[in-house]
């Protein structure tokens, strides 16, 4: 019995593959086939596009926007083949794609009703895309959220913050973003010295640090124009306080920030320029 029933069902598996099985392997083959291609192909012509429109600009930056972009474009182009290639294989299990049609449209009418906020982030993830305003690796400020981005799609935006937070944005909820990252950034440093200080030698003092700095094989290829003071940014009680500004690589202001607060206040310290702490 057990022999028969074995029998009559690779007779029916075989009658049902010599029907419909070469159809359902070549659009599985097909769809993969497509897929790999579109995931190597897309990038690559993506390139040299973007590059013109962005002549000039760091490669980094151009390298950021190709990932962006093409990586949205692919993943969109990979639901279309799978959408395709799902109702090309269904009507081969015996599924009627006219039914399946019509519950797709009928929900896509319920969620028609109350997706309102899910098409106003698709439109503004286009926004985004197009208009270039952040990609990923960019350090941006968005919907009160400040981070580096991770990803970026038509719905959302991935940010994680430098406590390692990762944030997930709405595009409908980015009204205004602040990129930190691009073209270039700006180092203001602000340093209180004494009352009493010699503003003329302080001056002095605080542009041959920043000159040094510049000079800096360390940091020459980083600085694109050398620190140097700038005015005088308050005055109350703990002392005045000088603001030292210059212009570096996008993303780099926060190191050479650092480096330059230390070594300002090491060459007050040994130049005799008291601070309001001693």
């Amino acid at each position: 019995m057990i022999a028969l029933v074995l029998a009559v069902t690779r007779h029916n598996v075989a009658d049902w593959f010599r029907d419909h099985g070469a159809a359902v392997v070549g659009t599985i083959a097909l769809t993969v086939i497509v897929t790999a291609a579109v995931r190597r192909i897309i990038p690559r012509a993506m390139r040299p596009a973007i590059a013109r429109q962005m002549t000039g600009r760091p490669p980094e930056e151009i390298d950021r926007r190709v990932s962006t972009l093409s990586d949205v474009l692919v993943r969109t182009i990979e639901v279309v083949l799978l959408t395709f290639a799902l109702f090309t294989i269904l009507p081969e299990f015996g599924f009627d794609i006219r039914a399946v049609l019509a519950g797709v449209s009928i929900t896509s009418i319920a969620l028609g009703l109350g997706a309102q906020s899910l098409v106003r982030d698709a439109i503004n993830g286009i926004f985004i895309l197009s208009e270039n305003q952040y990609a990923r690796g960019d350090v941006v400020s968005i919907a009160g959220v400040t981070g580096t981005v991770e990803d970026v799609t038509l719905r959302r935006t991935l940010l994680r913050d430098v406590d390692g937070v990762l944030y997930s944005v709405p595009n409908g909820a980015v009204n205004v973003a602040a990129n930190y990252t691009r073209d270039f950034s700006k180092v203001r440093v602000t340093i209180p010295v004494a009352a009493a200080s010699d503003l003329t030698k302080v001056r002095a003092v605080s542009d041959e640090v920043g000159r040094a700095m510049a000079a800096d094989p360390q940091y020459s290829e980083i600085i694109l124009s050398p620190p140097q003071y700038l005015r005088v940014d308050s005055i109350d009680m703990n002392g005045v306080a000088i603001q030292v500004n210059g212009t570096v690589q996008p993303g780099k202001q926060w190191e050479v920030a650092g480096v330059l607060r230390a070594r300002l206040l090491e060459a007050f310290q040994r130049e005799g320029i008291r601070t309001p702490w001693g």
